[in-house]
């Protein structure tokens, strides 16, 4: 489900309270861990796709542990 394929879809979040919302490790094979992503719901929505993907990327990480985590900053760069 990688992006650079073009067939990314945006997760279902599960909301944990007003500013944090959980996408399950169900959402792309291979993650470890569930990814957090900490905004409020107006920034959650305004987010990238890109955003997603890498926050569910980091939690497919070999080690990784508890959460994959994304700040409300979250972003992609073109650069």
């Amino acid at each position: 489900m990688a992006f650079g394929n073009f067939d990314f879809k945006k997760p279902e979040f599960k909301k944990i309270n007003d500013y944090l919302w959980e996408i399950d490790p169900s959402f792309k094979e291979g993650m470890r861990v569930p990814a957090r992503i900490v905004a409020s719901e107006a920034i959650l929505k305004q987010m990238d796709l890109q955003v997603y993907d890498q926050v569910t990327n980091v939690a497919t990480l070999p080690g990784i542990v508890k959460y994959s985590y994304c700040m409300p900053d979250g972003h992609i760069s073109f650069n």
